[in-house]
């Protein structure tokens, strides 16, 4: 009997600050924290709109650096770190890009969720539909078993509409998350890159820290929500226990023992 080793977990501290609060960090106070130094070192004006880009680069350099870290630790691409490193560096792209503007900017915060929610819809009509990615994956379901389970007790067609309706709600969370960033981001981000960088970036910390209450709540709340109707409908259609069902839950290392 052969024993399977268990996939290593991401950590999710890690993910949030590489992803998250160290880019906030260094659009928001990177000139001042290294201006001084860097405009010497360079012997530009701290003012400067490359001290500005080499900030926004510093800055975007994090999640990227993260998500190739991550793969070569654990061996698996993260789809959250490849969002996370293509959203910051989508941001950065804005920044740098001569002529750039903040419609621009708040058009392309709104374009990566609302471009998700339509591929998790059409999804829909192949054989691995983004919910499998969400919700209903292997690293948190059973998989395996609940399929197995649903075809003794003949309520797969049930469950399959289930899924459906759970990748109706993800679909929403995403559309939710691309209208309020561009409505957030014409709110907070007024200053054209072109004409103050260093206000340009601050703006966008500031609008990063702001999106966690203003939209990744409300998209976790209904996210929340759709994975306690999976979970409810596991329960209804197999007759398991919410533990049962679960990939770390009772049974799992034994199960993964098996070979």
């Amino acid at each position: 009997m052969t024993e399977i080793a268990p996939a290593k977990k991401e950590n999710i501290w890690l993910n949030l600050g590489f992803n998250l609060a160290l880019p906030i960090l260094f659009l928001r106070k990177g000139n001042d924290w290294f201006g001084p130094i860097l405009s010497k070192k360079l012997d530009i004006s701290q003012e400067s709109t490359l001290l500005a880009s080499i900030m926004l680069v510093i800055a975007i350099s994090f999640p990227i650096g993260y998500g190739i870290w991550d793969y070569v630790k654990r061996k698996k691409l993260n789809f959250i770190s490849i969002l996370g490193a293509l959203s910051a560096l989508l941001t950065g792209g804005i920044g740098l890009i001569p002529g750039a503007t903040v419609r621009m900017f708040a058009i392309k915060e709104a374009a990566l969720p609302a471009l998700l929610g339509i591929l998790t819809v059409i999804t829909l009509k192949t054989k691995r539909p983004l919910v499998h990615l969400f919700l209903y994956n292997p690293e948190v379901i059973k998989v395996d078993l609940v399929n197995q389970k649903l075809i003794e007790r003949g309520t797969k067609k049930n469950f399959d509409l289930l899924l459906k309706k759970c990748t109706w709600l993800i679909a929403l969370t995403f559309i939710m998350s691309a209208v309020l960033n561009y409505f957030l981001s014409r709110w907070i981000v007024t200053t054209e890159p072109a004409l103050d960088k260093s206000s340009f970036n601050d703006e966008v910390g500031t609008m990063m820290g702001w999106s966690f209450p203003i939209i990744s709540l409300p998209c976790m709340v209904v996210s929340g929500y759709a994975f306690w109707l999976l979970i409810k409908g596991i329960q209804n259609s197999t007759g398991m226990q919410f533990e049962e069902a679960l990939a770390h839950g009772p049974g799992s290392s034994k199960q993964n023992g098996k070979n």
